[in-house]
């Protein structure tokens, strides 16, 4: 079954009496959706028990189509708002991963998914941990992966500043650091962001309340993006490479985040500096630059791509050199070698702390 094509009535029907619902646990009844105080009501009653024994107990099922944190979270507090005495709150996902299973235990609420994690806790009489399965369920959204490729710009916007009036705003800005985004783009990242409890909207304006998360997020779905070309060159004694590359307003050039690192953190980083150019052939001609066989004899190195990742949020300094962005820098380092793994850990307290402050 498809995750798109789930529905609540569909995951209930996966709860039928003389099942397993969590081993050994099985299910003896299923009753349907009832009210409760207030109006509301829960999506069904359990009677689940363990075979041989004669004890048996009653859980409140609050049941989604949809397993996003934010979903997650708002049915631990629906059901335990309708679940009354002599009965215990339960919630049926997708799939549970093992943070949410944890934010269960801490919730004091049972969860079942549909790939065989789950846990279920009657307090001093039962206990029963499942994880580990994989997810057979993956969410569908709207945006395939906010955190990768041109709409992971929009988390590294908010990495740069935590909060703005508008979705408006936030694609102008966006725009203006170097990467083109659609409001309707902007928009379905910030959404799903929202649902992983990454950002909060509220009345039209959106704030970052988890940097470290999202930092994260972005550093595991980053991939070094393709490169059309590298040419490790050498350039005549005494060129001006900066005003050189500079001197044409349609090159795109910036310091590589490997060999930006130094402006960031304590590191050393040898061989010749790594610059992206989105034409290296323009490049070359702008610095009269000379092809090096031997890398380590070349002043630059030059990696042509259009990738907005190396260029987005550059910072340019009075020199005029355009030096990658923090966050640029540190998922270079984050997937490089022993070394520069270290640095990057130094280097994402820091954005941390920029973040906070």
């Amino acid at each position: 079954m498809a995750a798109q094509k789930l529905n609540e009535s569909a995951m209930i029907a996966h709860l039928r009496a003389g099942e397993v619902l969590l081993a050994p646990l099985m299910v003896r009844e299923v009753m349907p959706a009832h009210k409760v105080r207030g109006g509301d009501s829960v999506d069904a009653r359990l009677e689940v028990g363990i075979p041989g024994q004669m004890e048996s107990y009653r859980l409140a099922v609050e049941s989604k189509s949809r397993s996003t944190p934010e979903i997650v979270r708002s049915a631990i507090a629906q059901v335990k708002s309708v679940t009354v005495a002599g009965e215990w709150p339960m919630i049926q996902v997708p799939y549970l991963s093992p943070s949410q299973l944890d934010e269960l235990e801490r919730a004091g609420v049972s969860g079942v998914d549909l790939c065989g994690n789950g846990i279920i806790h009657i307090p001093g009489r039962l206990y029963i941990s499942r994880s580990g399965q994989p997810n057979q369920y993956p969410d569908s959204r709207p945006l395939n992966n906010p955190y990768a490729g041109r709409s992971a710009m929009v988390g590294r916007m908010l990495l740069q500043r935590p909060q703005w009036k508008s979705l408006t705003e936030l694609a102008a800005a966006i725009e203006l650091a170097g990467a083109k985004l659609s409001l309707a783009q902007v928009s379905k990242a910030v959404q799903a962001m929202k649902e992983d409890l990454l950002v909060v909207k509220q009345s039209g304006s959106i704030s970052l309340i988890d940097a470290g998360r999202l930092l994260d997020q972005l550093g595991s779905n980053w991939k070094k993006p393709g490169l059309q070309s590298r040419e490790a060159v050498r350039i005549p004694s005494g060129t001006e490479w900066v005003g050189a590359l500079s001197s044409d307003s349609t090159l795109k050039w910036a310091v590589a985040g490997e060999s930006s690192a130094t402006r960031y953190t304590m590191f050393s980083q040898g061989g010749p500096r790594m610059l992206a150019v989105s034409d290296a052939a323009l490049a070359q001609k702008l610095l009269n630059a000379k092809r090096e066989p031997v890398r380590s004899f070349a002043d630059l190195d030059l990696i042509e791509t259009t990738a907005p990742d190396f260029y987005f949020g550059s910072e340019i300094d009075d020199d005029g050199i355009h030096w990658a962005s923090q966050v640029q820098t540190w998922l270079e380092l984050q997937c490089g070698d022993a070394r520069q793994q270290e640095a990057a850990q130094d280097l994402r307290g820091r954005i941390l702390k920029d973040v906070r402050s």
